[in-house]
């Protein structure tokens, strides 16, 4: 006898009064301090990405971006700006994989594919730059 049951739904959040955040995105925003925190309030209840298979939601300062293979984890700032100029999660790097993080004078994130840094320079310049493909 084949028994097929589908997982419990995810129960929706909503926040600021009007767009709801669910499941492992929700868990990440909830961990990164929710409205009051460094993304703020929602900007978009979940979007399914153009891949089809991860999905993400909008934020007032970045997004935070889930697929299966890498779970959710934020995206901002100069680092996200340079990543969605290669093609964001349907581009060369893929998805992200963790959040920031400081090694020397440089903030990283790593990504399926590369490690995306960026430097402040000083002087109102900064610099951000990729590894390269470690895909290829």
């Amino acid at each position: 006898m084949l028994v097929v049951s589908a997982a419990a739904p995810a129960r929706a959040t909503t926040y600021c009064g009007k767009y709801d955040v669910v499941g492992d995105i929700e868990q990440r925003y909830i961990q990164m301090g929710g409205p009051g925190g460094s993304l703020g309030c929602p900007l978009t209840d979940e979007l399914v990405n153009p891949d089809g298979f991860g999905r993400r939601t909008q934020f007032d300062h970045g997004t935070i971006y889930w697929s299966a293979r890498t779970g959710a984890w934020p995206v901002w700032g100069a680092i996200g700006d340079y990543w969605c100029s290669q093609g964001c999660e349907a581009g060369w790097t893929g998805y992200p994989t963790g959040a920031e993080y400081t090694v020397g004078n440089e903030i990283r994130q790593n990504f399926q594919c590369t490690v995306i840094h960026f430097q402040d320079l000083g002087g109102g310049s900064t610099r951000t730059w990729s590894e390269g493909n470690t895909c290829a």
